[in-house]
């Protein structure tokens, strides 16, 4: 009996379908091939952080914080897949005390059964652990640049004084200083505005505070901007020298005027600077007095120096001196006559011819007075009205002599003469 068709060369028609087999595996290779791709900035992940945390020490992540990675897969796997698709593990569990590296591992979230391989092409992730720091510091605010011509920066404040930081110990140590910075070039207005913390160390570098966890990172400033007036200062004296002793000339001051500033209302109506006499007191001097004045002291509200470090205090010297007597004898025919009624004459009555006047002042101006600075008269009109007198009549008078002196003398006592009027014969 003849075999059926289909048996014959049975084995020429299995070894066909085994090479077609073949022939569909390569084709479906060479079509779907595994391709090798790099994936650039893959974030860094670090896991099992608590392993540092809970015993109160803090990690920091000294290497990249990104990493480029080699992909294998099928083609038709790597055309669905992306930088999203990656993340690079660094698991502290695997941390090497010794070396203080931990080896990058690469997770997917997408195909991980169907990729044949991932790799980082950094193999290993620096890590730094350290013991853990706090530490608090007042927040200095600092201004920048220069205001407009003829105005300053006043008052300067942040709404929070304090910062709180923590983090590694050799970060957090090298921090000295913390500040709040702003810049006020050619401002005529107040200025408010909210600005980042700024961390300094002892060399006035600034520290990177990345790795610093902060109770704030920003602070709310402001800084006053005041116009400016130049005013003359106005000063004068309290009490009484020493017995025996007197001020002996002018005031004066390092400074007869000074710059502030303030609100240009308030600086509108303001034309000097008055020091209450209260501050420079001469009471019981007996040699001169030097004072040094504190001008912020007697600035009207509202109203600041504008250069305090330079004009706050002025030295204020009051001269005193001893008071000492002098006399002179005047001829009473060197007595002016003044306001003599007509119809009447005068002469002097009694022997002496002469009269003593006595004066007083320091001794510089006393020391200097002349006869000839002294003056001596009688004015009639002024008698007339001290005495209510409409009239004069002739008879006998005891008149006051006026005597007139150079500023700061004194006469010690008044002086009086007799005189006899009498009618003028025609």
């Amino acid at each position: 009996m003849k075999k059926a068709k289909i048996f014959e060369n049975f084995g020429l028609k299995i070894l066909a379908v085994f090479i077609s087999i073949l022939l569909w595996l390569a084709v479906i290779n060479v079509s779907d091939p595994v391709i090798n791709t790099t994936y650039n900035d893959i974030p860094v992940i670090v896991t099992n952080t608590e392993i540092v945390t809970t015993d109160g020490k803090v990690y920091e992540l000294q290497s990249d914080s990104t990493v480029a990675i080699s992909v294998s897969a099928k083609r038709s796997i790597q055309d669905y897949l992306s930088e999203d698709n990656f993340k690079a593990v660094v698991d502290l569990e695997d941390y090497d005390e010794d070396t203080g590296l931990v080896p990058i591992r690469i997770e997917s979230n997408k195909y991980s059964g169907q990729i044949e391989s991932m790799k980082s092409k950094t193999e290993f992730a620096s890590v730094k652990i350290e013991e853990m720091m706090r530490k608090q510091f007042v927040i200095l605010p600092v201004v920048s640049g220069d205001p407009e011509d003829g105005y300053i920066v006043g008052e300067v404040s942040t709404a929070e004084n304090i910062v709180r930081i923590s983090g590694a110990e050799s970060v957090v140590s090298s921090v000295k200083k913390v500040t709040a910075e702003m810049s006020v070039s050619g401002l005529n207005s107040d200025v408010n505005t909210s600005v980042d913390l700024k961390f300094y160390d002892d060399e006035g570098r600034q520290v990177k505070d990345t790795n610093l966890t902060k109770n704030i990172s920003t602070v709310a400033m402001s800084a006053q901007i005041l116009a400016t007036k130049e005013l003359p200062l106005r000063f004068s004296t309290s009490g009484l020298p020493k017995e025996g002793y007197s001020i002996s000339g002018d005031l004066s001051a390092s400074a007869d005027a000074v710059l502030v500033a303030g609100k240009p209302e308030k600086l509108a109506n303001l034309t000097v600077i008055d020091v209450a006499a209260s501050a420079v007191s001469v009471e019981g001097a007996d040699k001169d007095v030097a004072i040094d004045v504190d001008l912020s002291k007697y600035l009207p509200e509202g109203i600041v120096l504008a250069d305090p470090d330079n004009t706050k205090m002025v030295a204020v010297e009051v001269p005193i001196d001893e008071i000492i007597t002098k006399e002179f004898d005047y001829n009473k025919s060197d007595i002016q006559i003044k306001g003599l009624p007509v119809g009447l004459e005068s002469e002097y009555t009694g022997n002496a011819p002469d009269v003593a006047v006595q004066v007083k002042g320091v001794s510089d101006k006393i020391n200097n007075l002349k006869i000839s600075d002294v003056q001596l008269m009688i004015d009639w009109e002024s008698y007339m009205q001290s005495q209510n007198a409409e009239e004069l009549t002739k008879g006998n008078y005891r008149v006051p002599v006026t005597v007139l002196l150079p500023d700061g003398i004194e006469l010690t006592k008044e002086i009086y003469v007799n005189v006899r009027l009498s009618e003028t014969e025609e």
